[in-house]
């Protein structure tokens, strides 16, 4: 029987609309009774926010995964000038759908009408000012400068980028941001929501686009190994988000929200099935029909369009198929002689290697539809009230004992996202040592820096860094030096094979100086301390900012990996130079200038907290012996290099004198 795309979308549309519907009146987000004398913002507001949300997060899905399948899951030109097309009506949607959000949360935090809240004179403080208004108005922003660039070609990487961080925002103003430990609940869910718009963005790409290309295979392997990794990600980011919220077991079965928590998780393990059904029967019978080659090789539009119509048949027979391709194949001398070149032709056996991938994807992408439709009623659920947790720091959402040696050495702030990008690490690293034998030393040095990533990152250091200044000091001195100077040591890039993993810009010395530079300047001469303090989110970001400078500067510095371009070693002696004067000017600030993030602290106001003002010198001293104590060491090896070179000069000039005395 036929089931055409249009019928599918149908299908897929009427089921997530359902699933919404239904999930808002179980869980008590459908609008409440009205009371009279309470303010009320209408039935527009109260069912058109949590639909306008789900539109707003399909089009986000669709923008991420669009520019993922150009960037990683097809080489044909014609399928990457079609999704950048397609980027500009998602990324539009997306920017409207936020503005609609804005206008829409107004309305409900002021139990207004929406013409009366926009009205009400308030509308510039809320999206100034106000979380929730922040949050939608940066991702319509960025949506809107993804729209107007997604035609420029090789802006596709960029875009993505950019595409999953205006992810983010709206999960640091949910639930997640109100519970007893947010920055746990915010992480996860960040993790969380950018996996899921990687992996249902990228099925959505292979669907609509990759179907139409020849090299199909090719691009579902990748395809399959991202999802993979997309899909252990969502599990445990979502289980560690549901956790946080529910607080044990007993809430999961007794709350209609733990209920639903439960139907999603079953909605999780239902498309782990299909993904599993895929690796082990529908790819495989792809590669089979991989060996049927396509009998026109015509490149272009019209080839990518001949391929989609064919592979959108249906049920079409095989016997069906191959008569279509004798006429083809007939009509061809025809269509050359008309000047146009004649449309390709997949086998017949290419035709239903690929019906069985495309009909199990387009349910999968239905499911994927209707569990986005699940999670936003779910955020619309009120969550269960949680049992207090003893001396909880409200303005750290986690109690934090008074500080000592011992505890700097054993307390812990697991953060799934940062635990994400070492087991990256450590992955990338172990698969280049399964490839080729590798000096033990390079390895000791990488894994080492690993070790102390780990610890800064989410140790005792993360966990007090927020309260006590000189902790936070040489967390981030252990993150931007030390850390990634033993992973440059360890040589990566050349593990990896290849000198054009670092681009060209970056392998630049003066690049590179100001990268690691940039650093503590922007963090403690230009005010960024105290933010990066105060917000879970940037101080995530200041991580992955002190690690890619670090790295990027010691590669360079270092010597060791293979670059695009030569540095001498008396550039890199000046560039170390350069950064031990630039970190003894900045830790000479800290020391003589004005106390940083004085509001913070206060807020924070733990009763053991040591003296302000000496705690800020010490932990510049603390972190500038670090630091200091890296950078010379590195000078150090670099001057025994020279020493080494001119060394081996003077002995070939002593040789070279030797010979020429024989000869005499």
């Amino acid at each position: 029987m036929r089931f055409p795309p249009r019928a599918q979308v149908t299908v897929t549309v009427v089921a997530t609309v359902t699933v919404l519907f239904a999930v808002l009146w179980y869980g008590g987000g459908r609008p409440a009774a009205l009371v009279e004398g309470l303010p009320s913002p209408g039935l527009l507001t109260e069912w058109g926010l949590p639909f306008v949300r789900l539109l707003h997060d399909v089009c986000s899905v669709a923008t991420v995964g669009l520019l993922l399948t150009s960037v990683a899951f097809t080489r044909d030109e014609a399928i990457r000038t079609s999704a950048r097309r397609q980027v500009v009506w998602w990324a539009s949607g997306w920017a409207l759908t936020a503005l609609a959000t804005i206008a829409l949360t107004l309305s409900d935090f002021l139990g207004l009408p929406i013409p009366e809240a926009l009205g009400a004179g308030v509308l510039e403080t809320f999206v100034l000012y106000i979380p929730q208004g922040q949050a939608f108005l940066l991702v319509a922003m960025i949506a809107l400068v993804i729209a107007v660039c997604a035609m420029l070609r090789g802006a596709e990487p960029v875009l993505l980028g950019a595409a999953v961080f205006a992810a983010l925002p709206p999960a640091y103003v949910g639930h997640s941001a109100s519970a007893a430990d947010h920055n746990l609940a915010v992480s996860s869910l960040m993790l969380h929501i950018a996996a899921a718009a990687i992996w249902v963005g990228g099925l959505y790409g292979v669907l609509t686009l990759v179907r139409r290309d020849r090299d199909l295979v090719w691009g579902i392997r990748r395809f399959s190994a991202v999802a993979l990794c997309a899909y252990a990600a969502v599990g445990a980011s979502g289980l560690i988000n549901a956790w946080v919220r529910l607080g044990g077991l007993t809430t999961l079965f007794e709350s209609r929200y733990g209920l639903l928590v439960l139907a999603k998780i079953a909605a999780l393990a239902v498309l782990g099935w299909f993904g599993w059904r895929h690796r082990k029967v529908t790819i495989a019978r792809l590669e089979a029909a991989a060996a049927d080659p396509v009998e026109s090789v015509a490149e272009g539009p019209a080839q990518t369009e001949a391929l989609e119509e064919q592979v959108d048949d249906g049920e079409e027979s095989s016997g069906e198929a191959a008569e279509r391709q004798e006429g083809a194949v007939a009509a061809g001398p025809a269509q050359e002689e008309a000047g146009a070149a004649p449309p390709p032709r997949l086998s017949a056996a290419a035709v239903e290697g690929r019906r069985p991938f495309l009909r199990l994807a387009a349910v999968e992408v239905a499911i994927m539809t209707a569990t986005m439709a699940l999670a936003v009623g779910l955020s619309r659920t009120p969550p269960p009230a949680t049992a207090d947790v003893p001396n909880v720091n409200a303005a750290l959402g986690y109690p934090l004992p008074s500080i000592s040696f011992d505890r700097l050495l054993s307390q812990s702030r697991l953060d799934p996202i940062i635990l994400l990008g070492i087991a990256g690490l450590v992955i990338a690293y172990l698969a280049g040592l399964r490839r080729q034998a590798w000096p033990v030393g390079r390895t000791v040095a990488y894994f080492a820096g690993v070790l102390v990533l780990l610890y800064a990152s989410t140790g005792g250091l993360s966990a007090y860094g927020p309260a006590v200044f000189s902790v936070v000091s040489v967390e981030y001195a252990l993150l931007g030096t030390l850390a990634p100077a033993l992973m440059a040591y360890g040589a990566p890039i050349g593990l990896a094979g290849g000198r054009e993993l670092l681009p060209r810009f970056l392998a630049n010395p003066a690049v590179a100086l100001a990268l690691y530079a940039a650093s503590p300047v922007f963090l403690y001469v230009l005010g960024f301390f105290e933010l990066a303090q105060s917000s879970h989110a940037l101080h995530l970001a200041m991580v992955v900012v002190q690690v890619v400078a670090g790295l990027v500067f010691f590669v360079v510095v270092a010597g060791v990996d293979p670059l695009p371009r030569a540095v001498h070693t008396y550039t890199r002696i000046q560039l170390v130079g350069i950064a031990v004067a630039v970190q003894v000017a900045v830790g000479v600030l800290l020391l003589l200038g004005p106390l940083r993030a004085e509001d913070w602290y206060a807020l924070v106001a733990v009763d053991w907290a040591p003296d302000r003002a000496g705690d800020q010198r010490l932990g510049a001293l603390l972190a500038a012996g670090i630091t200091l104590t890296v950078l010379l060491a590195v000078l150090v090896s670099l001057l025994v290099r020279v020493v080494a070179a001119h060394r081996r000069v003077s002995i070939l000039n002593v040789q070279k004198m030797d010979d020429r005395r024989q000869k005499k």
